[in-house]
């Protein structure tokens, strides 16, 4: 009579889901020296912005640009750090949003992208460089967090003081807290510019993934700056970076397994 053998593998953490937060949080357990497993219900990484195949050909689910590629950005320190196979395309304008009625080039720059707005028909171009201006101070104060990842959570006395110590450049957000992104686009008077609208609309589907009218206000203006702030097209589709992640975490003792739905 065979019995048999039941092998039981033993993990320090289990992360579910290999999206882009989950293969960012293992990949730092495993640079840590944890064990760590990744499990992910489909059989390829990304999540909401991956790469797959259907026969010969491949498709992108999501968004075909990616953030984090700037001077000692996250993304930008571990391709490097680990020479990932990823390469980059830097377009200028890195998007071309078109409607039935109008084309806009949606340039890396801020400046350019104000004055690509302010020559389209009707544009009200006080008011649209005001809104930037304030957009930017906005932006500026919360990517800066990103600097100093101790400032990130989890919430530590150290970090609490380090936000007293910062908490004048935080009081421009506190009109903003409760507001929505059109409430800013209302208060600046640019309702009734389309084409802006229309712009922030899309910027916030790709982003925070809500519409302009439900997207917050800080984290919302802040995303405004996806653009500007170290993004590019990854040449082979988002799932080349995915792939690249998921690889390096095995490298580093971890595993990665797909088509491993998790039952709670």
């Amino acid at each position: 009579m065979q019995t048999l053998a039941i092998v039981v593998e033993i993990f320090d953490a289990i992360v579910i889901g290999s999206g882009f937060g989950g293969l960012g949080a293992a990949l730092e357990l495993a640079e840590q020296g944890q064990r760590v497993a990744l499990l992910e219900s489909l059989n390829y990484p990304g999540g909401c912005a991956s790469t797959f195949k259907r026969g010969a050909y491949s498709f992108e689910a999501g968004a075909t640009l990616f953030s984090g590629f700037g001077e000692n950005q996250q993304m930008r320190k571990w391709i490097d750090r680990y020479q990932m196979p990823v390469e980059l395309d830097w377009l200028d304008p890195m998007i071309d949003l078109r409607t039935p009625d109008w084309q806009l080039p949606i340039s890396t720059r801020r400046e350019q992208l104000v004055e690509n707005f302010s020559k389209m028909p009707g544009a009200p171009r006080e008011k649209l460089q005001s809104f930037f201006e304030r957009q930017r101070k906005v932006a500026d104060t919360l990517w800066s967090l990103f600097d100093d990842p101790k400032l990130l959570p989890p919430v530590t006395i150290a970090s609490l003081l380090k936000h007293v110590g910062r908490s004048p450049r935080y009081l421009p957000l506190l009109p903003l807290i409760g507001r929505s992104m059109m409430d800013v686009v209302r208060q600046e008077g640019l309702e009734d510019f389309e084409p802006l609208k229309v712009y922030l609309d899309a910027l916030c589907q790709i982003t925070v993934q809500v519409s302009a009218e439900d997207a917050e206000a800080p984290f919302a203006l802040a995303a405004t700056d996806y653009c500007f702030r170290g993004t590019a097209h990854i040449r082979g589709g988002v799932g080349v970076l995915a792939r690249a992640l998921c690889n390096t975490i095995d490298d580093l003792g971890g595993s990665v397994h797909f088509a491993h739905r998790v039952k709670m």
